[in-house]
């Protein structure tokens, strides 16, 4: 008995163990309280900061006098194999322009496309390089026809078959 008494001494007991672990406990469950409430204040700041910002105007390459006019769908058989189809739907930008010349525009700009397109392979413009070239060729060829009079050709729909 007296080596209980004298062990009891020299290590602590069970309640000063669970007093301990208790006490670590609370600390935890403060600090993490603490932690949690700095960062649901960090986040409501951001978001708040974030309402307030004003959304930029998107900016257009294009004025606001600026028509898009539909030209007619161009239905044609293309140069090498004799039975190549070819479809396009595209549309202009054109500026400033009456109803008058807009229709006379549009309608030359469908003939030389068409005649264009008359002369193209499937392999010229097969890819996304080729449909770029075709795209600048038939730019390039609008604004000569309407002698500078639109702003861009616009290729909605190409089918070849």
């Amino acid at each position: 008995m007296a080596d209980d008494t004298a062990n009891e001494g020299q290590r602590p007991g069970f309640m000063q163990w669970f007093g301990a672990l208790l006490l670590v406990t609370a600390l935890s469950v403060g600090a993490g309280a603490l932690a949690s409430l700095h960062l649901m204040s960090t986040f409501q700041r951001i978001s708040e900061s974030q309402k307030e910002v004003p959304e930029k105007p998107i900016s257009s390459a294009f004025n606001a006098n600026d028509r898009l006019r539909k030209i007619t769908p161009v239905v044609t058989n293309l140069a090498a194999p004799p039975n190549a189809w070819i479809r396009m739907e595209a549309s202009i930008v054109t500026d400033k322009l009456t109803e008058e010349e807009a229709s006379i525009v549009v309608a030359r700009i469908g003939e030389d496309v068409a005649a264009y397109l008359r002369t193209l392979t499937p392999a010229q413009i097969e890819g996304a390089r080729g449909l770029q070239y075709l795209r600048e060729d038939l730019n390039e060829r609008a604004l000569t026809r309407s002698s500078g009079k639109v702003r861009e050709l616009i290729i909605e729909t190409l089918v070849v078959q």
